[in-house]
């Protein structure tokens, strides 16, 4: 075997016996071409592959600043806490945690804690302890430039039992402590992560600065707060709670805390930090059985655990009671039953022997715990107990085949999302909500849980349809349905037959009319140029199976080839390298610079399988084919001899029409929606076949169109005996009459009279019928198919075919209520109206409207107006008239007590259209002024519409006028009112 040996370096003295002894005169290249060594091109040929696939969107650079991490051992007690992998323990069951050692010296100890630990707060009432009153705020002042407000706080009125220290001295009191307390306790230097909340929890006001006292018992402190929490009042008397924020709070109340902390402060419970006991108890008869017993912490002020009170000791005394029963019966083992008692007989005095038992007690329960979370490793449960560490869901997720780079919670914040939290529940039952962290794991529980039940049903409509439930969108929502096309007719075979006949041979003769100026020819003096026809023979390269046409004319498979299959032409929701269509070279031999060509290879785009469907559409060569209407059809298992109407079925909706089963063409094409504009019909469906309103099983009558009136129409959709998609494809085909095309111009698109009354009705029901409906309003409905975000489609992707051409994701359309392809003008009645055949010119309204005027004008201020009900000549002599006449059933009222609310109270008759507060006053002389009040019926008008009403301020002066074409307010008052709601201290 001949061996060539190269060798470098160093290199051979010529060039014989290496690599490039052949490189000049055989200038070949693997594959063919020649090198550009010494040779000139003057064209070539470029070929650029393009790709467009969607990367997403990629998240902003974060740093430590973003992280809110303040030093490095905050940031290693965050890793710690949120990135080990910890067991989810049971922590309703005590005993989990406390087995060896003494429970009731393991509660000694965790109230310690807790009491030292608690995300404490100052309360500021304007009750004190010993019953006096007084401001809890005063020289308050707000920067409407900074959005900042300044308050100063006498600290004789604080009620602070967990000694939080806000003296310049804070730092020192705090290091010469007997016992190790939160951080949080030192508001001094800690006050950035304080917040002030007013009258309740819900909104939080952060600190920006701080001003300390000197003394803890005396003096001033000083407050910088974002916002305006007091509406520009100097002074109030509103409770004033100082707390850390939210999400301080939960941070407070995850880091420090073990399990039987979290046991005790288990906020998942209702009421709050109740704590639930397996106890043992025995009968008359000496037997023992277990029963529940609950223990509530109680509660001091808005936030605060009681230390202070007779309460807090009675809660001790039940804790003590309980840890004595368990620990003779089934805790504290090691003092109790695993050791002899002769430790016990000659332990000291001061017991040295059981507080070493004790310590060993302890130390096994914190080895026992680990070891019980071993058995339960691989278990998944709904809650998150006794299971797999919910940092691993994700991997046991990509274990079973799911993808898991999608999320249902999307924060900004990196620690929003673990310790993010508000301090009311949406949730029945619990006193606090998920954090986004822990909603995270939920929504991987469930997947997990149900993965075989998915993995069975891939491919199907339960698949899809769980999914969509679990991610919780709501059925009224959901737009599911698969396609079908229904071919309009059997097509003509002689005339097919005829034309086939014409290509059979493989080629086609395409005949193109041309102009021939050789050939003219006039008609009355006109000049005509006569034409010809140029033929072209095309191959045709189909033969009589590539047609999709069988003996009967009716449609049939057409063969399919490497070049034609079923459903040709992909489609999916996006474009990504698993799901793409075929590429194609497009060639552009326009010449920019030189004489080269650019050949460039894309991606075609995407028809959805339009590309086989065109086959029948077209038939080609021959000017034939079907005219295919695209249809829902989400049984599409029918058998042959049923025909006409095709309805919903086994649970599967349709409605169509068919003559004949060879006329329906399936398809794998699918939508999956979020539909706005179906959440309103589904609505007013619901409603319909629960109380019989808006739409009565019975039909519409007066003053919808009706059998006696003048338009003498039946309107009967039946919502009761129709499923929702039935009732969607029909109830409104009769309430569009095209005889006289009842239609009107709101200036907002218009719309059908008839179905904007339907959607009238249905906002109106709780004034109608005393039922309240939904209130749904495209604007709701867009934030919550928006706020769905995208999540939910890669979730449906993984349990679809690949094969599958999906469209999906947020579909914004008008609801049928509102639908209107052209806005129609009304003629008046009857009556003609006469136009010359040819007009020159017209200046005006060829048509007029017959809409009915109904409009009223009123002062808007009381003192203005002539049919007002009051004497008062300002907003304070209201006040005074309406404190005068509650004085007058009491001896004495102070007046600085009262509390003012106004209100913007429109009113319909008896109806309540508009009730809504603009104004809080304090005192006697605090009334809104003249600019409040314009300002707040400019604010709290807004959505009048919905009422079928408009509204327009000018001067002193505001109109209100129907805002439809129907006399709805004939024989109705409507009422402006100056709402005032006071509370005042009289004896």
């Amino acid at each position: 075997m001949a061996s060539n040996k190269y060798r470098y370096p160093p290199a051979p003295g010529n060039g014989s016996g290496t690599f490039s002894d052949n490189i000049v005169g055989l200038q070949t290249v693997d594959g063919g071409g020649l090198t550009q060594g010494n040779f000139e091109f003057t064209t070539s040929v470029v070929e650029k592959v393009n790709r467009s696939f969607n990367t997403g969107v990629f998240s902003q650079p974060i740093n430590l600043e973003d992280l809110q991490v303040g030093n490095l051992l905050e940031s290693r007690t965050l890793i710690a806490k949120n990135y080990r992998v910890y067991p989810n323990y049971d922590i309703s069951q005590i005993t989990n945690f406390t087995l060896y050692g003494s429970l009731q010296k393991r509660f000694s100890a965790s109230i310690t804690k807790i009491i030292n630990f608690f995300p404490a707060s100052i309360d500021v009432d304007r009750l004190y302890y010993d019953y006096t009153t007084g401001n809890t705020a005063y020289n308050i002042s707000y920067d409407t430039q900074e959005n900042l407000t300044t308050l100063t706080i006498d600290v004789t009125r604080f009620k602070n039992p967990f000694d939080i220290d806000y003296s310049e001295n804070a730092t020192r009191n705090i290091s010469v402590r007997p016992f190790e307390v939160s951080p949080l306790r030192n508001l001094t230097e800690q006050y950035g992560k304080y917040a002030i909340y007013v009258n309740d929890l819900e909104v939080e006001y952060p600190v920006y600065e701080f001003t300390p006292s000197v003394k803890l018992s005396a003096g001033t402190v000083t407050f910088v707060v974002v916002g305006n929490p007091f509406s520009g009042v100097s002074s109030t008397t509103d409770s004033i709670v100082i707390k850390p924020t939210k999400f301080e709070t939960e941070k407070a109340f995850q880091d420090p805390f073990d399990e039987v902390e979290d046991f005790l402060l288990n906020r998942l419970v209702s009421p709050k930090y109740t704590a639930t006991f397996q106890v043992p108890v025995s009968d008359d008869d000496g037997k023992y059985q277990i029963i529940n017993r609950k223990i509530t912490w109680p509660i001091d002020g808005l936030w605060n655990i009681d230390i202070r009170t007779s309460l807090f000791d009675g809660y001790l005394n039940k804790l003590n009671v309980i840890a004595e029963d368990l620990d003779s019966f089934k805790t504290n083992l090691i003092s109790r039953f695993l050791t002899t008692a002769a430790f016990h007989e000659f332990d000291t005095e001061d017991q040295k022997v059981d507080k070493v038992l004790q310590l060993y007690g302890r130390s096994f329960d914190e080895t026992k715990k680990f070891i019980d979370a071993l058995a339960y490793m691989t278990s998944v449960n709904y809650n998150p107990k006794n299971d797999i560490p919910s940092q691993l869901l994700f991997n046991l997720a990509q274990t079973l085949g799911w993808g898991v780079n999608i999320s249902p919670i999307t924060n900004d914040d990196f620690l929003e999302s673990i310790f993010g939290t508000k301090n009311q529940s949406i949730y029945p039952g619990q006193t606090r909500d998920k954090t986004p962290n822990e909603l995270n794991y939920q929504y991987y529980r469930n997947l997990i849980l149900n993965s075989a039940y998915l993995f069975k049903s891939k491919g199907t409509r339960k698949a899809v349809e769980w999914v969509m439930r679990a991610v919780g969108a709501p059925q009224a929502l959901v737009d599911f349905n698969e396609i079908v096309y229904l071919a309009d007719g059997p097509i003509n075979m002689d005339v097919f037959n005829t034309k086939y006949a014409q290509i059979s041979g493989g080629t086609y003769n395409d005949e193109t009319p041309t102009f021939d100026s050789n050939i003219t020819f006039k008609i009355r003096g006109t000049v005509y140029t006569g034409f010809t026809t140029d033929s072209i023979v095309i191959q045709t390269g189909l033969d009589r199976v590539s047609y999709p046409v069988d003996n009967q004319g009716y449609p049939q498979a057409p063969t399919n080839n490497s070049t034609f299959f079923f459903e040709k032409g992909a489609g999916w929701f996006e474009s990504t390298p698993k799901h793409r269509s075929p590429e194609v070279n497009r060639v552009n031999a326009t010449k920019y610079t030189g004489s080269n060509p650019d050949a460039q290879t894309i991606l075609e785009p995407f028809t959805y399988g339009q590309m086989y469907f065109d086959r029948f559409r077209d038939l080609p060569f021959l000017g034939l084919g079907y005219e295919l209407t695209r249809t829902y059809d989400n049984k599409k298992s029918w058998s042959n001899a049923n025909v006409g109407l095709r309805n919903t079925s086994d649970g599967f909706n349709a409605y169509y029409r068919v003559s004949n089963e060879k006329l329906v063409l399936n398809a794998k094409n699918i939508d999956l929606y979020l539909n706005m504009g179906q959440g309103l019909e589904y609505d007013v469906w619901d409603m319909s076949r629960k109380y019989n309103y808006p739409i009565p099983n019975s039909g519409l009558t007066s003053p919808y169109p009706s059998p006696g009136g003048i338009d003498w129409t039946v309107i009967d959709p039946k919502p009761k005996e129709k499923t929702f998609f039935e009732f969607a494809q029909t109830f409104y085909n009769n309430m569009i009459n095209v005889r006289n095309r009842q239609t009107i111009n709101d200036g907002k698109g218009g719309g059908y009279p008839t179905l904007q009354k339907i959607y009238w009705d249905y906002l109106n029901s709780e004034a109608a019928i005393n039922v309240p409906s939904n209130q749904y309003t495209y604007q709701k409905m867009i934030d919550f198919t928006l706020g769905m975000g995208e999540y939910w489609m890669r979730l449906v992707e993984q349990v679809l075919p690949a094969s599958t051409l999906w469209m999906g994701g947020q579909k914004m359309e008008n609801s049928v209520f509102h639908r209107q392809k052209v806005v129609w003008r009304r003629q008046r009645g009857c009556e003609i109206v006469p136009i010359s055949c040819v007009p020159c010119e017209f200046n005006g309204q060829i048509l007029g409207y017959d809409c009915i005027d109904q409009t009223i004008q009123c002062g808007i201020y009381p003192w203005i107006e002539t049919s007002s009900s009051t004497t008062a000549t300002s907003f304070e002599q209201m006040l005074t008239d309406t404190v005068a006449a509650i004085s007058t059933g009491y001896t004495v009222c102070d007046p600085n007590s009262i509390t003012s609310e106004w209100y913007v109270d429109l009113r319909l008759d008896s109806t309540i259209l508009v009730q809504q507060k603009f104004y809080t006053g304090y005192g006697g002389n605090d009334v809104p002024t003249n600019s409040d009040w314009v300002n707040a019926l400019d604010e709290k008008l807004e959505y009048l519409y919905q009422d079928g009403l408009n509204y327009f301020i000018n001067g002193n002066t505001i109109t209100i006028a129907n805002s439809s074409c129907y006399d709805d307010f004939t024989n109705k008052r409507l009422y402006l009112n100056v709402g005032l709601d006071i509370t005042i201290s009289c004896q």
